[in-house]
């Protein structure tokens, strides 16, 4: 059922908001409703009611004079329509590029590691380097990961680029298009959801380290130690969450739900809000993070930012 709502949401795309056109959407659904249950009851499946529903009702144009929209029709905007090849080369894109771009985020969060693992190594005499030229080493090292993550994450967002409309106008896709791309997403789900409580689980874990070494060991090198290990714990749960994404993020944006909405296009203060937040997030990650050196707390600055995002959004659709 949701599957008609969503095409209905798809047909009435960059038609006026006016009263009759609003009236003519309800009625449309209650008839598309009323014949998906009427198709269900005789024995059809869910997939071949929907279809016969839509063949059914799925042109507007022929509908017009019936519902009464005919002159809205008339002055209907132009939504670009996502073709087949179209929406199965984003998700093969995506599906390609997207571990590329996660492996240039890990090299971003461990750029500190060799840094503090040479430190540490120094506080327990196991390396009998000046301070001075660890820390050399340590920084050109990190230095070294940022330029190469940044270069990683730059190089290959710039390949699925020319998507980036999808998140934010609107568009349409047919129901064969829609229906692969819903098979698509259902086949992905369960790497995905495993993808996602595995990094969860690690990103509690990743405390560890610096909350139960310190406790055992009294050596102040093992304590610089420990928060490599952490780093190391964050790198990969979130190389692991970023990279099983790809096709549920890009599946969600060709269906238009979730956070890529037909509601949330709709509101500019929501995208304007967003892409706000989130600068002044990663500025603040990287500023205290640098300052600091305190990366093996800063990353806590990630799950909260995103609750916190999710409750701005929340009060900002509302409104």
């Amino acid at each position: 059922m949701n599957t008609i709502r969503n095409y209905l949401d798809n047909m009435f795309l960059g038609l006026p908001q006016t009263e009759e056109v609003t009236k003519a959407k309800m009625e449309l659904l209650a008839m598309m409703e009323d014949k998906y249950n009427e198709l269900k009851n005789s024995g059809k499946t869910e997939n071949e009611a929907i279809g016969i529903v839509i063949s059914e009702f799925g042109n507007l144009d022929e509908l017009g004079d019936t519902l009464g929209i005919k002159h809205a029709l008339e002055h209907k905007s132009d939504i670009p329509i996502i073709t087949y090849e179209e929406a199965q080369n984003y998700i093969v894109a995506a599906k390609e590029v997207t571990p590329k771009i996660s492996l240039g985020i890990l090299f971003c969060i461990i750029s500190p590691v060799i840094l503090l693992l040479l430190l540490g190594l120094s506080e327990l005499n196991m390396v009998s380097i000046k301070e001075e030229s660890l820390i050399a080493v340590g920084l050109a090292a990190l230095i070294a990961l940022v330029a190469v993550g940044v270069s990683y994450i730059i190089r290959f967002s710039g390949k699925i680029e020319k998507y980036d409309n999808l998140k934010h106008d609107f568009f349409e896709i047919d129901y064969k298009t829609e229906q692969m791309v819903r098979g698509i997403l259902a086949e992905d789900e369960p790497v995905y959801r495993s993808a996602v409580s595995t990094s969860v689980i690690l990103y509690i874990l990743s405390a560890l380290p610096v909350i139960v070494i310190p406790l055992v060991f009294e050596a102040e090198g093992l304590s610089v130690l420990s928060v490599v290990m952490t780093l190391l714990i964050v790198a990969f749960s979130t190389y692991n969450l970023i990279s099983k994404s790809a096709v549920n993020g890009t599946c969600n944006i060709l269906l238009q739900q979730g956070d890529y909405s037909l509601k949330r296009k709709s509101n500019k203060i929501s995208r304007i809000v967003s892409n706000v937040y989130w600068c002044i997030i990663v500025a603040i990650y990287l500023g205290y993070s640098f300052i600091t050196y305190n990366w093996a707390m800063s990353w806590i600055i990630w799950p909260v930012a995103g609750l916190l995002f999710a409750a701005i959004m929340a009060i900002v659709d509302d409104r």
